[in-house]
């Protein structure tokens, strides 16, 4: 067994959406090869790991989080030996890898799956979850349950000439695992110490909190559920017992970093699933702050923007698991739109100051950064002019949705186009030249943002005003004060309509984070329990000086500062 390090504390984690990071072969994908050439790029920027969305063999229906095989890598991203090597040269830089883990689900296009159909008999059966249907008042045949999926309607697919359904909680390409059966359970535990064997730190667990279900199966008879049978298969019976398993029969034997994105998780079971005694997860995706300017967290049903209920997202899990787990502090991902062009920010005119307002008042919290690439230069939302260039089945599930409901498509489009994920899955944007420097070629999977002409990694670190120096500063500095890292977080003013602040202390040491989350001039008034001559400025993304602190300071439009206590 691997004594555990608790590494991740002190880490910065980079994420990488294969597919749209860097082409080596102009064949219009994201490749391993194309990594491999940019990880300078990602230690200079002060990153420690990587987490790389799925590079397995996949059909893509749901471009990777459709596992047709979880011990081989998808040709288009190269060979095994490619992420031997992308490992190897993760290592020599200082960089851990962390994979994607997607084990509530496989592909249709799995063996085991393929096994489960071709005979009723074979052990593979069991390894999903097949029901027969059953009859309504009209004889007719339908689903077992009335349960829904997330991305296409029905969570149950009907099985080619029998009156049998699997079940799929989300597209009907990912047909949910069976976990009570304990052979699933091995399976799982076998393909993490592949990975762990060939040199990986660690893992994302894709919604994990889905995978244990009520038994037995039943209709979900709240007339308030948007989403039918969620009270049967989120946070289930067993999760704990699963993920305490899983954590023992691999996980536990190597020095493993673990992160859950879980699915509308209930508070107490979010917190046990990471604390430290409770041997399961290191540390979970809280989300709350990121449903600030949408509805129930539905990203495609826009409403105003929040900054209270961010505030509560981003400061509560602070509070709520300091001293018995572990946090995790993220603005973007694959599955989110830019953040810079959310939140009510005017990115024309503030991206520099909303970009770098973001990420002081984010990464300077208590748990590990997450950082999603290209938002380290402040990459803005697409202009997506139709349907047809979306290629992510969430949005036309979604627009399909809207337009039963008699929607007209251009008024559906114009409401929800600010939400895609679409917008997290276009090219990074390396230069001006053709493709943004993605390739070399005369295509791309997904479209190139317009804006790439000026809005490029060249253009940034050429810039006086560069967003990704200033996340580099920004990530040293944190490096440096281990107060910005295991202090204590306390919140001012949680119902302030303008400011967000909050300090950090620790053994001494105390910080006072300061921003302005809004586009005109805002009144900070200093709290109480500090001192104005005790005070100095370690960072600002607007230029003030020591002279300018005062006990009503008037803040900028997204202005963020950083004071130090000195006593």
């Amino acid at each position: 067994m691997a004594v555990k390090t608790n590494w991740y504390k002190e880490a910065v984690v980079y994420q990488i959406y294969p597919l749209s990071f860097m082409d080596s072969n102009n064949d219009g994908m994201g490749d391993i090869p194309g990594i491999i050439s940019k990880l300078d790029y990602i230690r200079d920027l002060g990153a420690t790991a990587i987490w790389f969305s799925p590079l397995y063999k996949s059909p893509w229906n749901d471009y990777g989080y459709d596992i047709a095989d979880y011990r081989e890598i998808h040709p288009a991203f190269g060979t095994m030996e490619d992420f031997d090597r992308l490992v190897e040269e993760c290592h020599k830089r200082g960089l851990r890898v962390i994979m994607d883990a997607v084990f509530n689900h496989t592909s249709t296009e799995h063996e085991w799956f393929k096994a489960a159909l071709a005979d009723k008999d074979s052990p593979y059966r069991d390894y999903y979850i097949i029901r027969e249907g059953k009859r309504n008042k009209e004889g007719e045949l339908i689903p077992p349950t009335n349960w829904t999926s997330s991305f296409t309607g029905p969570a149950w697919e009907r099985i080619e000439g029998t009156d049998e359904y699997y079940l799929h909680l989300f597209a009907p390409e990912q047909p949910d695992l069976n976990w009570e059966n304990p052979k699933v359970r091995e399976e799982m535990a076998d393909i993490l110490r592949f990975w762990l064997d060939k040199g990986v730190d660690g893992f994302r667990f894709d919604v994990f909190n889905m995978i244990s279900k009520v038994y037995p199966l039943r209709d979900d008879k709240n007339p308030l559920h948007f989403q039918k049978g969620t009270p049967f298969y989120v946070d289930g019976p067993r999760m704990h017992e699963f993920l305490n398993e899983l954590n023992r029969n691999a996980l536990s034997l190597y020095d493993t970093y673990t992160v859950g994105e879980s699915y509308i998780p209930d508070e107490e079971h979010a917190h046990r699933y990471i604390k430290e005694e409770s041997g399961e997860l290191d540390s979970i995706f809280d989300f709350e702050h990121l449903a600030s300017d949408n509805i129930f967290g539905l990203k495609m049903i826009p409403k105003p923007f929040s900054l209270k209920q961010f505030k509560r997202g981003l400061i509560d899990p602070q509070l709520r698991y300091h001293g018995t787990g572990w946090n995790t502090l993220v603005l973007e991902n694959h599955d989110q739109a830019r953040s810079v062009s959310r939140f009510g920010i005017n990115t024309k005119k503030y991206r520099y100051q909303a970009a770098t307002f973001l990420a002081m008042i984010t990464f300077l919290g208590w748990g590990t950064p997450f950082i999603y690439q290209g938002e380290e230069i402040g990459m803005t939302n697409t202009k997506f002019m139709s349907r047809d260039q979306l290629k992510d089945p969430v949005s036309h599930f979604v627009l399909g949705m809207a337009k039963d409901l008699h929607m007209p498509d251009r008024l559906a489009f114009k409401m929800m186009k600010g939400a895609f994920r679409d917008h997290a899955r276009t090219p990074m944007q390396w230069d001006s030249s053709v493709n943004a420097g993605f390739n070399t070629g005369a295509q791309t999977w997904q479209c190139v943002n317009p804006d790439y002409r000026t809005i490029n990694v060249e253009a940034d670190l050429a810039s006086g005003r560069s967003i990704y120096r200033f996340y580099q500063k920004l990530l040293a500095l944190r490096k440096s004060e281990p107060a910005l890292i295991y202090g204590n977080t306390i919140e001012y003013y949680p119902d302030d309509r303008q400011v967000i602040s909050y300090s950090r202390s620790y053994e001494g040491k105390r910080f006072l984070i300061v921003g302005n989350f809004s586009g005109t001039r805002a009144d900070f008034i200093m709290p109480g329990d500090f001192e104005l001559d005790e005070l100095h400025i370690r960072m600002t993304n607007q230029g003030r000086t020591d002279t300018e602190i005062e006990e009503i300071m008037q803040l900028k439009p997204y202005e963020a500062l950083l004071l130090e206590e000195t006593v």
